[in-house]
């Protein structure tokens, strides 16, 4: 019976959740230019709004969650959510409304490429400083948003935006007030294996693990893969970094007890900086635990 739901669920998903075409006009004001996305909530479309004469993002719930309760209630809370924000590197909500039954939220533009783009299709890569310091500035965000106990739970390198030379931190859909419910559906997060259970967690910590994964995935950018792999490596067998480093992501990913709170996680982000800063800039090409 579930298979038959689920299939049933996936074919009215198709037939309903059309994106509007390029060209067509929304509530009189927004023109779509291109779908940027379609995610599991909803559609996102690159616009020019008209009264204003720039371009800005336009969300809409996917037709086929209207009806459920991952559609209007999300909605209503990512708004929330948004409304509540001002902060220079997170995008700006500037209009909610309903056009032809359909709900729709305009955001701020961020321009220029994420992380995920900058590393799999520009081939960037990142020394260990600069990936630390990468993260530093990722929680001068976080930090923010924890001032106001907000756990954005969506800390990944597609939803970080480099405009200018600053990073922004976009897509709020996850992001939840400490206190309230993980999900719209399950009373708690049991259901869920172990690792969608830190991440998804309304905690501080759940954004530490995501900024861990997320330093580690820049430190591989420079990582060269043997000719004969081995997957019983793990990435502090594979990574050549200075142990401060490497306690660092240890404690955010949890392997070993979490950070509580950001002051303690800059203090330690610091101090990993500034080690393996001396290190790469001396002239010892020596891997570190041969010369720590």
């Amino acid at each position: 019976m579930q298979t038959l739901k689920a299939w049933w669920q996936g074919i009215y998903a198709w037939l309903v959740d059309r994106p509007y075409a390029a060209g067509t006009l929304i509530h009189g004001r927004y023109r779509i230019e291109q779908v940027l996305g379609m995610g599991s909530y909803g559609i996102t479309y690159l616009c020019l709004d008209a009264a204003a004469n720039t371009r800005c993002v336009l969300k809409q719930v996917r037709p086929s969650k209207l009806g459920s309760n991952k559609g209007q209630p999300v909605y209503e809370y990512e708004i929330a959510v948004l409304e509540q924000l001002d902060h220079p590197q997170i995008p700006k909500l500037l209009d909610r409304f309903t056009y032809d039954r359909q709900l729709f939220f305009a955001m701020e533009l961020v321009t220029g490429p994420n992380l995920e783009d900058l590393i799999f299709e520009e081939g960037r890569t990142m020394s260990e400083p600069e990936a630390l310091l990468v993260i530093l500035e990722l929680l001068d965000i976080v930090e923010y948003l924890h001032s106001r106990e907000l756990v954005h739970r969506d800390i990944r390198i597609p939803n970080v935006i480099l405009q200018n030379g600053s990073l922004h931190l976009i897509d709020f859909g996850l992001a939840r007030y400490l206190g309230d419910p993980a999900t719209y559906i399950e009373d708690n997060l049991d259901a869920y294996v172990w690792e969608k259970q830190i991440k998804r967690e309304v905690a501080f910590k759940s954004d530490y693990w995501g900024l861990g994964h997320f330093l580690l995935f820049l430190l591989y950018t420079t990582f060269s893969a043997p000719e004969v792999e081995d997957d019983t490596r793990t990435w502090e067998e594979e990574l050549d970094l200075h142990p401060a480093t490497q306690r660092l992501i240890r404690r955010l990913i949890q392997i070993d007890p979490p950070y509580e709170n950001a002051e303690e996680l800059r203090r330690d982000l610091e101090a990993a900086f500034s080690l393996s800063s001396k290190v790469h800039n001396s002239d010892s090409k020596l891997r570190y635990n041969k010369t720590i």
